[in-house]
């Protein structure tokens, strides 16, 4: 797969369509991946969600309408997919600073989103250590916790240290059989990164394959999946955190993937921390059809 080509095909069909339905599947269908998965891509190459991008240029356009026409303020509201005036004034100020009522007075002062292009680029920064792993069917248990994902950077970093003060994490031990990935797990379950208001992410540790009823047996508040049997991407981010984090998530999406000759399978992305300044991100792909 050409994610670049890819990614740029996407582009285009959004920027044609801000005035219309945009369709999940017509995006899955153009990225030749799942809307999940090309939610991940975006969000780690451009550095802002596809739902934030997708806003802003709505308002960036939205502003050239108030400016260059008479139209209503609802009619333009409607037009980009606003039901209400009040929740495309929101949205509005949001993003300029200024009701749109504003927009139309002299020397107010709006902002503007580009319509993105993606290129390849060539740079010599650090490498990305990493191995690729065929590892068989295991479980994950742990806690999970609902959170708002506009919040989600600010909200992981709380539940680690409310999961340490609780004692939530010295139950997780008891179920501990040291079986890969190591350490202590986050996960982000579920596939509506950016697009919905909530969203899912699990505190756990990995055990084999068993039953999900016995893994858990007797266990208040603690869930258990099954992840099947994959190739993972086992990248090292040994560092400080978050920003090891963040680099070599950014050096994947953008640098590795596209030219490797896979893509991503539709398997949640899993952080290992294994102990202090020693962290893995297991990716899971599969070869490009």
């Amino acid at each position: 797969m050409d994610w670049i080509k890819q990614l740029n095909e996407v582009i285009t069909y959004i920027d044609e369509h801000l005035d219309n339905d945009i369709s999940k599947d017509k995006i899955a269908e153009i990225a030749c991946c799942s809307f999940y998965n090309f939610q991940r891509v975006f969000s780690h190459i451009a550095q802002i969600t596809l739902a934030d991008y997708i806003r802003n240029r709505k308002m960036s356009l939205a502003a050239l309408d108030l400016v260059n026409t008479n139209d209503r303020i609802i009619d333009i509201a409607l037009k980009y997919g606003y039901q209400s005036q009040d929740a495309f004034t929101r949205a509005f100020k949001g993003f300029h600073g200024v009701l749109p009522s504003m927009a139309r007075t002299n020397e107010t002062n709006l902002k503007s989103l580009p319509k993105l292009q993606f290129k390849i680029t060539i740079s010599g920064g650090e490498q990305m250590n990493y191995k690729l792993l065929k590892h068989d069917a295991f479980n994950v248990i742990g806690y999970e916790n609902k959170i708002e994902t506009k919040s989600a950077f600010s909200t992981v970093p709380k539940l680690w240290e409310d999961a340490w003060q609780n004692g939530r994490m010295e139950s997780l031990n008891e179920f501990y059989e040291n079986h890969p990935p190591l350490g202590y797990l986050g996960i982000a379950i579920g596939g509506e990164w950016g697009e919905s208001d909530e969203m899912s992410y699990l505190i756990g540790i990995a055990k084999k394959p068993i039953d999900n009823s016995e893994a858990i047996k007797g266990q208040e508040h603690i869930v258990s999946y099954e992840l099947p049997s994959a190739l993972w991407v086992v990248i090292n981010a040994d560092g400080v955190l978050p920003e090891v984090i963040e680099n070599a998530y950014h050096k994947f999406y953008s640098e590795w993937l596209p030219s490797s000759g896979y893509q991503l399978a539709d398997l949640p992305v899993i952080e290992s921390y294994i102990q202090e300044n020693r962290q893995e991100i297991w990716i899971a792909i599969e070869k490009n059809d």
